[in-house]
């Protein structure tokens, strides 16, 4: 799953690639590829992932596992909510600038503890906690999605995405070159299946 990031590669291309791993994993047929002491020595002289992923720092979402990845194809960036924050976004910005990745995932999850302090006002919550849940409220409260948890899962999931092609000039103008692409999942905590909720563009400026 390597290649150069001298080389441009189909984020199509790399997303029928995860979505393949991620049926074998399914299936429990999943091949660990990239586990062996070689590929440690390998990687450990530079990196060339084949995409990038914003997921949720929760425990119960292995990516790597997921799409039955190993060490050195993804570029893992993890935060509570899966949220777009200053650091996910210079993170992400560095794997698609230096390390050529076209593709970017953001993967929300099942019964997200993030959304769902988000949908309980009366929660009490660390100052930097209620920092991460309270951009996420916001934005659940102007999509009108305070009222159901998998429907605010799934659309916290679309509003990360959106805000990561909206918050990066850099992010932005390889979107509308066509150079990469932003895909937003939904994954299921119960069966390990993921729903794929479509790609996102810039917000069109008016």
């Amino acid at each position: 799953m390597a290649h150069s990031p001298a080389t441009s590669v189909d984020p199509a291309e790399v997303l029928e690639q995860l979505k393949a791993g991620h049926q074998r994993f399914l299936e429990g047929h999943s091949i660990h590829p990239h586990t062996s002491l070689e590929r440690l020595k390998e990687v450990a002289a530079g990196q060339h992932p084949v995409a990038a992923v914003l997921g949720c720092a929760d425990s119960r979402v292995p990516v790597e596992l997921l799409f039955d990845s190993g060490m050195g194809d993804l570029f893992v960036v993890r935060s509570a909510g899966n949220t777009a924050f200053t650091a996910a976004i210079g993170s992400l910005e560095y794997a698609v600038a230096h390390l050529g990745v076209t593709l970017i995932i953001v993967l929300g999850h099942e019964r997200c503890g993030a959304v769902g302090a988000a949908l309980d006002l009366s929660a009490k919550l660390s100052p930097s906690l209620a920092q991460v849940v309270g951009q996420v409220r916001m934005e659940l409260l102007a999509a009108g999605a305070m009222d159901d948890l998998d429907k605010a899962c799934r659309v916290n999931a679309l509003h990360s995405a959106q805000n990561l092609a909206d918050s990066s000039l850099l992010i932005t103008d390889l979107l509308r070159q066509g150079r990469l692409q932003i895909q937003s999942g939904y994954y299921d905590l119960d069966t390990a299946e993921i729903d794929w909720l479509g790609a996102v563009q810039p917000t069109p400026v008016n």
